[in-house]
């Protein structure tokens, strides 16, 4: 095949990575869109903070309606993100509240 042929093959196949990465994630803004994880902390998921602090402590119901609404991504990255660290969070905690709410992915 001529040079050409090739480079419009690889520019088709880059072309296709591409838009399928911009459909799962179309603003590009990592695990949780457009919004950073301390956005995401605290505008969205301020009322988990007593049950990410200790594991016997039950999560509100405002916590779990919140977690239900963010991926499970996006609350991994708040979860373990520095921000979620500095209020004196236990990310190994924190994690368990999904589960601690009854969220269908667990």
């Amino acid at each position: 095949m001529s040079k050409f042929v090739w480079c419009v093959l690889l520019l088709v196949a880059v072309s296709a990575v591409v838009a399928e990465s911009t459909l799962e994630n179309p603003d590009n803004g990592g695990p949780c869109g457009k919004f950073s994880t301390l956005r995401m902390l605290t505008h969205k998921l301020r009322h988990c903070e007593k049950a990410a602090r200790d594991v016997n402590v039950a999560p509100s119901a405002q916590c779990c309606n919140d977690v239900a609404q963010v991926d499970i991504p996006c609350l991994y990255a708040v979860f373990c993100s520095d921000a979620f660290k500095q209020v004196g969070v236990d990310p190994k905690v924190a994690i368990t509240i999904p589960w601690r709410c009854h969220h269908p992915h667990y």
